[in-house]
């Protein structure tokens, strides 16, 4: 896992050396349990528990839905076929190889033949078989069904080999074998209140008090290197006061969910490592079919008028980056230049709404009822205010705000959040802010054939249909990316070896607590 020596307020195009990519998927080969680091005394330490903090409840339901609650435990309780790099290459897990048709219509996969499930049941293809087709089922709530849904037949061959074929190629199933975990089949019914959450992962469930605490134990008969610590003790947390006190007494080695002025406050202490992890981008939505937002000019100009430096600085305490693009550098097509597209420009920025004729247009920011997004809304007021339009902020609860963005009825204006965890080709099906329906009601004929040639690009055509979607969204400006923030876990100095899946799940096989 890369740490960042320093992270104060960078441009993404500054970075193109791999800070992005170690900020977005940090130590993902870690989902393959690397070889952990050693102490300093040059050698890992066996034994311990590991005592982690989260601000979310565990959700054993929800294994399947890339749930963010699940982060501290999931990964290292299940696995999945492959898993992303911090180079996004595809690593192995269980499986061993795979081979996608030349015409990208199906993929042959080879599965681990010594995997077993906590209850010592072998794993076979059936079993991946039968989690993929849950994915189908809406009340598993998974976020990726959009891809198992081009799944025209799940062949099992062996009990270590599969065929998928696709109703169309799918330049992502790579991010749905990254995010789905392998169930067990005899017993995945227990996962709905915890009776029985069966995995295959270093760890395996044991005791579990909702909204208080899980504590798992070391998987003795695991596939692979066998884990140093003895438990995992997951303490559920959500006063960010109480969160940090117990960081800062040794209650805890692992905090989760900490906002990013609390986790800058660590920054400089020694005792404690701040790890990036998996983030977010928050966007500024605009209603594309109505005044004033209906000219393009004037949504040119509300990327001019804002002051994303600001942002950073007030907003995250330095610890995000300044963006206009949905997806980061790791991506294929990623065009830093579209970085340097809307500089912060408030004199220009007004001139162009004047000249549009929308100067004093009412403009209502919705936003979605929680830290951040409230505190980039008000800066969003007064950038747009400063540029003559008239904003207000509406602070929307969370079941209101989703209802809301589903439904395509959010208004003229919102502050969202936007995963970066994933291909282009996920983004625009998965993510409201771009998918079909999307809140900004945009809809153009050109978009929608972007949109068909990311999602159905072969690995040679992808990085071109990548730049050309991201060059198209950043000039129509109906969705815009204010910043990018990392996610930040604070850990004491003294735990190493730990890791993160692409998506920022924690993963601890290879963890160990140095004396």
């Amino acid at each position: 896992m890369k740490l960042l020596p320093s992270l104060r307020r960078r441009r993404l195009t500054a970075v193109a050396a791999g800070v992005v990519t170690a900020a977005v998927l940090a130590g993902c080969a870690g989902a393959a349990d690397p070889a952990a680091t050693p102490d300093s005394a040059g050698e890992p330490v066996a034994g311990g528990t590991l005592q982690v903090a989260s601000n979310g409840d565990v959700r054993p339901a929800l294994v399947l839905a890339g749930n963010q609650n699940n982060f501290p435990w999931q990964h290292n309780v299940f696995e999945t076929l492959t898993a992303y790099d911090e180079d996004f290459v595809i690593q192995p897990q269980l499986a061993t190889e795979w081979e996608v048709a030349t015409d990208g219509l199906s993929i042959d996969i080879t599965l681990r033949d010594d995997v077993t499930f906590h209850s010592g049941r072998p794993m076979t293809a059936e079993d991946v078989k039968y989690s993929f087709e849950l994915t189908l089922d809406p009340i598993w709530g998974s976020q990726l069904a959009f891809i198992s849904q081009q799944f025209t037949s799940i062949d099992v061959v062996s009990d270590t080999e599969l065929t998928i074929e696709f109703a169309a190629p799918l330049p992502n199933v790579f991010d749905f074998f990254e995010q789905t975990a392998i169930v067990d089949q005899e017993t995945s019914e227990g996962l709905a209140d915890g009776s029985q959450v069966i995995g295959t992962g270093p760890f395996v469930w044991d005791t579990w008090t909702p909204g208080t605490s899980l504590t798992l134990t070391k998987n003795e008969n695991y596939w692979g290197d066998p884990a140093y610590l003895d438990s995992i003790e997951v303490a559920i947390i959500t006063d960010t006061t109480a969160m940090v006190n117990a960081l800062r007494s040794g209650r805890i080695n692992y905090a989760i969910g900490l906002p990013g002025i609390d986790v800058a406050s660590f920054e400089e202490d020694p005792s404690y490592r701040l790890i990036s992890v998996a983030g977010l981008t928050y966007p500024l939505g605009l209603d594309a079919t109505a005044a004033p937002f209906d000219n393009i000019e004037v949504r040119q100009a509300v990327n001019y008028a804002i002051d994303r430096e600001r942002i950073v600085d007030q907003v995250f305490g330095g610890l995000a980056e300044v963006t206009t693009q949905f997806w980061t550098s790791n991506n294929e097509g990623y065009d830093p230049e579209l970085d340097a597209a809307y500089e912060y420009d408030p004199e220009r920025a007004a001139q162009i709404i004047e000249d549009a004729g929308a100067t004093g247009a009412e403009v209502e920011i919705s936003v979605i009822g929680f830290g951040p997004p409230i505190s980039m809304a008000e800066i969003v007021r007064n950038n747009l205010e400063e540029v003559g339009l008239q904003p207000t902020v509406n602070v929307l609860e969370l079941v209101d705000f989703l209802a809301a963005q589903s439904a395509a009825d959010l208004g003229p204006a919102w502050v969202a959040t936007h995963g970066v965890w994933f291909a282009p080709a996920t983004h625009v099906k998965q993510f409201p802010s771009l998918r079909p329906g999307n809140p900004s009601k945009f809809d153009t004929p050109e978009y929608t054939e972007l949109v068909d040639a990311v999602t159905s690009a072969s690995p040679e055509d992808a990085a071109e249909a990548n730049q050309a979607l991201g060059a198209y969204i950043t000039e129509q400006a109906f969705s815009i990316p204010l910043a990018y923030a990392p996610g930040y876990v604070v850990a004491t100095s003294n735990l190493q070896g730990e890791s993160a899946t692409a998506r920022g799940y924690a993963v601890f096989g290879q963890a160990f607590l140095s004396e």
